[in-house]
């Protein structure tokens, strides 16, 4: 499946973010934080979800959550 927003495209069985004809390079929970956000799009997801689906549950340092979110913050 291939979701269009503005001049990207989240291509998810390539598992591949697109910019225009680029491939953007991103970290794979990065990729998985982008595609969630995507696929609940119409409502507000909280922390506990983002941790318990992209990270499984794991106790995330404040570090690498900010890391994926940085990430995605630039597009």
């Amino acid at each position: 499946m291939r979701y269009l927003f503005g001049e990207y495209a989240l291509d998810t069985e390539r598992r591949e973010l697109h910019r225009s004809m680029d491939v953007v390079s991103i970290a794979p929970q990065a990729f998985d934080l982008l595609y969630y956000l995507i696929l609940n799009r119409d409502r507000v997801v909280s922390k506990d979800d983002l941790i318990n689906v992209i990270w499984s549950g794991r106790n995330v340092s404040v570090p690498a959550g900010q890391s994926a979110e940085s990430v995605l913050s630039g597009l």
